[in-house]
Protein backbone atom coordinates (compact mmCIF):
# COMPACT_ATOMS: atom_id res chain seq x y z
CA UNK A 1 0.00 0.00 0.00
CA UNK A 2 1.33 3.16 -0.90
CA UNK A 3 1.51 6.31 1.56
CA UNK A 4 -0.90 8.34 -1.10
CA UNK A 5 -3.62 5.40 -0.34
CA UNK A 6 -2.78 5.89 3.89
CA UNK A 7 -3.47 9.93 3.44
CA UNK A 8 -7.32 9.94 3.28
CA UNK A 9 -7.13 7.72 6.51
CA UNK A 10 -5.38 10.81 8.53
CA UNK A 11 -7.81 12.93 7.17
CA UNK A 12 -10.88 11.15 8.16
CA UNK A 13 -9.08 10.65 11.70
CA UNK A 14 -8.70 14.19 12.05
CA UNK A 15 -11.70 15.26 10.96
CA UNK A 16 -13.69 12.73 13.09
CA UNK A 17 -11.56 13.43 16.49
CA UNK A 18 -12.21 17.05 15.82
CA UNK A 19 -15.73 16.69 15.10
CA UNK A 20 -16.57 14.86 18.25
CA UNK A 21 -14.64 17.65 20.55
CA UNK A 22 -16.84 20.29 19.32
CA UNK A 23 -19.78 18.11 19.76
CA UNK A 24 -18.88 17.81 23.61
CA UNK A 25 -18.09 21.11 23.92
CA UNK A 26 -21.50 21.70 21.88
CA UNK A 27 -22.83 20.11 24.81
CA UNK A 28 -21.78 22.46 27.35
CA UNK A 29 -22.86 25.67 25.41
CA UNK A 30 -26.25 26.25 27.42
CA UNK A 31 -24.38 26.37 30.49
CA UNK A 32 -21.36 28.19 29.09
CA UNK A 33 -23.99 30.63 27.37
CA UNK A 34 -26.17 31.52 30.11
CA UNK A 35 -23.01 32.77 32.24
CA UNK A 36 -21.21 34.26 29.72
CA UNK A 37 -22.64 35.47 26.90
CA UNK A 38 -26.38 36.15 27.50
CA UNK A 39 -27.90 39.80 27.47
CA UNK A 40 -29.48 38.82 30.60
CA UNK A 41 -27.46 39.37 33.77
CA UNK A 42 -26.69 35.75 35.39
CA UNK A 43 -27.95 35.04 38.81
CA UNK A 44 -26.50 33.05 41.72
CA UNK A 45 -28.88 29.85 40.19
CA UNK A 46 -27.43 30.07 36.53
CA UNK A 47 -24.05 30.17 38.18
CA UNK A 48 -24.90 27.01 40.66
CA UNK A 49 -26.54 25.23 37.44
CA UNK A 50 -22.99 25.48 35.42
CA UNK A 51 -21.22 24.68 39.03
CA UNK A 52 -23.11 21.68 39.43
CA UNK A 53 -22.88 20.61 35.50
CA UNK A 54 -19.33 20.56 35.50
CA UNK A 55 -18.99 18.83 39.11
CA UNK A 56 -21.40 16.24 37.55
CA UNK A 57 -18.73 15.94 34.20
CA UNK A 58 -15.83 15.96 36.58
CA UNK A 59 -16.99 13.50 38.55
CA UNK A 60 -17.94 10.95 35.64
CA UNK A 61 -16.33 7.56 35.22
CA UNK A 62 -12.30 7.52 34.10
CA UNK A 63 -13.49 5.48 31.19
CA UNK A 64 -15.64 8.19 30.06
CA UNK A 65 -12.58 10.92 30.33
CA UNK A 66 -10.21 8.35 28.50
CA UNK A 67 -12.60 7.62 26.10
CA UNK A 68 -12.34 11.44 25.28
CA UNK A 69 -8.53 11.04 25.62
CA UNK A 70 -8.58 8.42 23.22
CA UNK A 71 -10.58 10.03 20.65
CA UNK A 72 -8.18 13.31 21.05
CA UNK A 73 -5.24 11.07 20.50
CA UNK A 74 -6.93 9.25 17.34
CA UNK A 75 -6.54 12.47 16.03
CA UNK A 76 -2.80 13.38 16.84
CA UNK A 77 -2.35 10.31 14.50
CA UNK A 78 -4.25 11.63 12.03
CA UNK A 79 -2.21 14.40 11.56
CA UNK A 80 1.33 12.58 12.31
CA UNK A 81 0.00 10.47 9.27
CA UNK A 82 -0.37 13.53 6.79
CA UNK A 83 3.04 15.10 8.19
CA UNK A 84 5.23 11.71 7.41
CA UNK A 85 5.23 13.17 3.36
CA UNK A 86 3.77 16.11 2.90
CA UNK A 87 4.34 17.63 -0.34
CA UNK A 88 5.80 20.83 -1.45
CA UNK A 89 2.21 22.45 -2.08
CA UNK A 90 0.54 20.44 1.17
CA UNK A 91 2.67 20.92 4.37
CA UNK A 92 1.65 24.60 4.87
CA UNK A 93 -2.02 22.56 5.44
CA UNK A 94 -0.62 20.21 7.06
CA UNK A 95 1.87 21.69 9.90
CA UNK A 96 -1.34 24.27 10.05
CA UNK A 97 -3.58 21.40 11.25
CA UNK A 98 -1.62 20.05 13.91
CA UNK A 99 -0.42 23.51 15.40
CA UNK A 100 -4.13 24.34 15.83
CA UNK A 101 -4.97 20.83 17.47
CA UNK A 102 -2.03 20.80 19.97
CA UNK A 103 -3.33 24.47 20.87
CA UNK A 104 -6.86 23.26 21.21
CA UNK A 105 -5.48 20.53 23.69
CA UNK A 106 -3.05 22.66 25.56
CA UNK A 107 -6.09 25.40 26.08
CA UNK A 108 -7.99 21.98 27.21
CA UNK A 109 -5.24 21.03 29.23
CA UNK A 110 -4.53 23.82 31.03
CA UNK A 111 -7.90 25.66 31.33
CA UNK A 112 -10.63 23.75 31.23
CA UNK A 113 -9.42 20.45 32.52
CA UNK A 114 -7.90 21.96 36.18
CA UNK A 115 -10.93 24.53 35.77
CA UNK A 116 -13.34 21.09 36.23
CA UNK A 117 -11.24 19.91 38.63
CA UNK A 118 -11.28 23.46 40.39
CA UNK A 119 -15.18 23.14 40.46
CA UNK A 120 -15.19 20.15 41.94
CA UNK A 121 -12.40 21.09 44.82
CA UNK A 122 -14.31 24.68 45.14
CA UNK A 123 -11.24 26.00 45.16
CA UNK A 124 -10.35 28.65 42.32
CA UNK A 125 -7.07 30.42 43.41
CA UNK A 126 -6.58 33.71 42.56
CA UNK A 127 -10.24 34.31 40.85
CA UNK A 128 -13.33 33.89 42.59
CA UNK A 129 -16.00 30.67 41.93
CA UNK A 130 -17.91 33.15 39.26
CA UNK A 131 -14.53 34.30 37.00
CA UNK A 132 -13.39 30.65 36.95
CA UNK A 133 -16.47 29.37 35.49
CA UNK A 134 -16.41 31.97 32.98
CA UNK A 135 -13.00 30.87 32.36
CA UNK A 136 -13.98 27.73 31.31
CA UNK A 137 -16.61 29.19 28.79
CA UNK A 138 -14.53 31.13 27.08
CA UNK A 139 -11.98 28.92 26.86
CA UNK A 140 -13.96 25.95 25.09
CA UNK A 141 -15.27 29.46 22.90
CA UNK A 142 -11.89 29.48 22.08
CA UNK A 143 -10.85 25.79 21.28
CA UNK A 144 -13.76 25.96 19.10
CA UNK A 145 -12.27 29.10 17.14
CA UNK A 146 -9.10 27.03 16.52
CA UNK A 147 -10.67 23.41 15.64
CA UNK A 148 -13.32 25.07 13.20
CA UNK A 149 -9.58 26.63 12.10
CA UNK A 150 -8.27 22.60 11.85
CA UNK A 151 -11.62 21.96 9.80
CA UNK A 152 -10.97 24.99 7.36
CA UNK A 153 -7.25 24.27 6.84
CA UNK A 154 -8.47 20.13 5.91
CA UNK A 155 -11.51 21.49 3.92
CA UNK A 156 -9.24 23.85 1.76
CA UNK A 157 -6.95 20.64 1.39
CA UNK A 158 -9.44 18.80 0.33
CA UNK A 159 -10.82 21.21 -2.21
CA UNK A 160 -7.17 21.98 -3.74
CA UNK A 161 -6.42 18.50 -3.99
CA UNK A 162 -10.13 17.67 -5.60
CA UNK A 163 -9.59 20.93 -7.89
CA UNK A 164 -5.40 20.32 -8.71
CA UNK A 165 -6.88 16.52 -10.02
CA UNK A 166 -9.54 18.13 -11.69
CA UNK A 167 -7.30 20.29 -14.12
CA UNK A 168 -4.74 17.31 -14.53
CA UNK A 169 -7.91 15.30 -15.94
CA UNK A 170 -8.48 17.89 -17.97
CA UNK A 171 -4.97 18.68 -19.36
CA UNK A 172 -4.65 14.68 -20.22
CA UNK A 173 -8.14 14.81 -21.88
CA UNK A 174 -7.20 17.87 -24.14
CA UNK A 175 -3.67 16.22 -24.72
CA UNK A 176 -4.96 12.93 -25.78
CA UNK A 177 -7.72 15.33 -27.94
CA UNK A 178 -4.98 16.84 -29.69
CA UNK A 179 -3.07 14.05 -30.20
CA UNK A 180 -5.92 12.21 -31.85
CA UNK A 181 -6.68 15.65 -34.09
CA UNK A 182 -2.75 15.30 -35.40
CA UNK A 183 -3.01 11.94 -35.98
CA UNK A 184 -6.20 12.20 -38.07
CA UNK A 185 -4.46 14.98 -40.27
CA UNK A 186 -1.66 12.61 -40.33
CA UNK A 187 -3.75 10.01 -41.53
CA UNK A 188 -5.55 12.04 -44.39
CA UNK A 189 -2.13 13.22 -45.30
CA UNK A 190 -1.09 9.76 -45.62
CA UNK A 191 -4.37 8.82 -47.64
CA UNK A 192 -4.10 12.13 -50.49
CA UNK A 193 -0.54 10.96 -50.83
CA UNK A 194 -1.14 7.46 -51.29
CA UNK A 195 -4.23 8.50 -54.08
CA UNK A 196 -1.35 10.72 -55.54
CA UNK A 197 1.35 7.93 -55.95
CA UNK A 198 -1.69 5.28 -57.22
CA UNK A 199 -2.81 8.25 -59.62
CA UNK A 200 0.86 8.62 -60.80
CA UNK A 201 1.08 4.35 -61.07
CA UNK A 202 -2.26 4.10 -63.25
CA UNK A 203 -0.99 7.29 -65.92
CA UNK A 204 2.35 5.50 -66.36
CA UNK A 205 0.61 2.21 -67.31
CA UNK A 206 -1.74 3.56 -69.61
CA UNK A 207 1.35 5.43 -71.52
CA UNK A 208 3.03 1.99 -71.39
CA UNK A 209 0.19 0.45 -73.07
CA UNK A 210 -0.60 2.95 -75.77
CA UNK A 211 3.14 2.74 -76.72
CA UNK A 212 2.50 -0.98 -77.07
CA UNK A 213 -0.58 -0.30 -79.26
CA UNK A 214 1.17 2.18 -81.48
CA UNK A 215 4.34 0.02 -81.75
CA UNK A 216 2.01 -3.29 -82.93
Amino acid sequence: MAYKDIVPVGTTLIVAATSFALGVIFSNWPYDYSTLYSKILPTDKTFANSLQHYQTLGSSPLFIVHTFHAVLGIGFIGCFIKIYKPSEETKLFEYGTLFLYMVAVVVYLTNIRIGIQSAIARQWGDVDEKTGINVIAASQTMIVFVLVGVLVLQGGLYYANWENERALKKFYEDEAKEKAKKQEQQDKESGVDSAKASGSEVREKTSSGKKSIKKT
